[in-house]
């Protein structure tokens, strides 16, 4: 199965705000008694090259990592790493979300973070069943997403670049003209405005 993220790597990164025990601190304060992060068992759907799931499994050790993405090449640069590293307790697995079995099992903490925004609507249904029958009891998913007003700023900007592009093929040279596009929006905004009376 082949993605544009397979035609042009997309380096992944660790947030902070994912981290379980970031994630048990605010369900604490919430009056949720989450599982003990010690032993945990974590499952991240879109994790590419396990940018951010790896750095958490080598600082928990005695908890176990699962991460799914559709992406075969982030999986195999995240598995080198891993295999780099000597890490034993994560595991990467190229699997489209909407294949995801009841065999996975149930998870403590269930990362989705800079997927959902990004997907049609049945399969943002099928990530809200995932948490639904794969948490834990007092598990604590979490889901990040793009909410307006806030987000209007960056949605135009995404628009106008998926315009820009519409008539390119090769995701380099879509990623290319983006840019530029991007680069000529903010080189006009240097300049100074004139106003036409």
């Amino acid at each position: 199965m082949q993605t544009a993220y397979d035609d042009l790597p997309y380096p992944g990164g660790p947030f902070a705000q994912t981290h379980p025990d970031h994630l048990a601190t605010i369900a604490t304060l919430f009056g949720i008694a989450p599982p003990s992060v010690e032993g945990c068992r974590v499952l991240e759907l879109g994790c590419g090259d396990g940018g951010n799931l790896i750095p958490i499994a080598f600082a928990l050790p005695k908890s176990s990592f699962t991460g799914i993405d559709l992406s075969g090449s982030a999986i195999n640069r995240g598995q080198k790493l891993i295999e780099a590293v000597g890490l034993g307790n994560i595991r990467l697995q190229q699997l489209d979300v909407m294949d995801l079995t009841a065999q996975f099992g149930e998870f403590d903490y269930i990362i989705v973070h800079g997927l959902y925004s990004w997907v049609p609507p049945h399969v943002r249904e099928q990530i809200l069943n995932i948490c639904k029958s794969h948490l834990a009891p007092n598990g604590i998913a979490f889901i990040s997403y793009n909410a307006f007003p806030g987000c209007h700023l960056r949605n135009m900007l995404r628009e106008m670049m998926l315009f820009h592009v519409r008539g390119f093929e090769s995701a380099e040279e879509r990623v290319n003209q983006a840019v530029a596009l991007v680069r000529f929006v903010a080189d006009a905004l240097e300049q100074p405005m004139s106003i036409y009376l």
